[in-house]
């Protein structure tokens, strides 16, 4: 890459951040491209000319976390920790996200629009299943995770566990939902 090019892709970036910044605080409707403009230090010219428009561009931010997110659990998966210690890790991570999506995105145009939609199935596909698949191979070989049980079964489950828990469930029924997943019904063994 050019200078220009360079200049124009951390400009992009800055962009990106003011927005997911100002959307975390405020929400995606009550921020205006002049205060994401001014975040920045770029025109509101440069915004429209880089995203289109604030839809656009939220959507982007969106993307742009959910990669980040992806990046963090890749590098956990493919980590020498435990499977344990991977789960307890990766909970925590979910937690993290769980909380920042339903601040910034969970509002209902926005998360049943179908450009989301669309990535949400496709990034499940290629990016999710296949890192939960590596880790219940992993729980398996442990002896963590059930050998008899197919990973298919394990990946519902997980999938279940895992919308539970990013639900506007009280942090109590999240907190019982993570020690079910952990221990089961009959609790921690002695």
């Amino acid at each position: 890459m050019n200078g220009f090019e360079i200049r124009r892709e951390n400009k992009k970036k800055d962009i990106l951040n003011a927005a997911l910044q100002l959307f975390s605080m405020h929400g995606i409707k009550n921020v205006s491209i002049a205060e994401i403009a001014k975040k920045a230090n770029v025109s509101q010219v440069s915004i429209y000319n880089f995203f289109q428009s604030k839809e656009n561009l939220a959507r982007l931010a969106f993307f742009n976390m959910m990669d980040g997110i992806m990046s963090d659990l890749e590098a956990l998966v493919a980590s020498d920790l435990s499977f344990r210690e991977k789960v307890n890790t990766m909970h925590f991570i979910s937690s993290e996200a769980g909380n920042n999506f339903n601040e910034i995105f969970n509002q209902i145009e926005f998360i049943n629009d179908p450009i989301i939609q669309n990535f949400l199935d496709e990034y499940g596909k290629n990016k999710t299943v296949p890192l939960f698949m590596n880790l219940i191979k992993q729980g398996k070989l442990e002896g963590d995770l059930h050998s008899e049980i197919s990973s298919e079964s394990l990946l519902i489950y997980i999938h279940a566990i895992n919308k539970a828990l990013h639900s506007n469930s009280s942090k109590k029924v999240q907190s019982d939902l993570g020690k079910l997943f952990f221990y089961g019904l009959f609790g921690p063994s002695n």
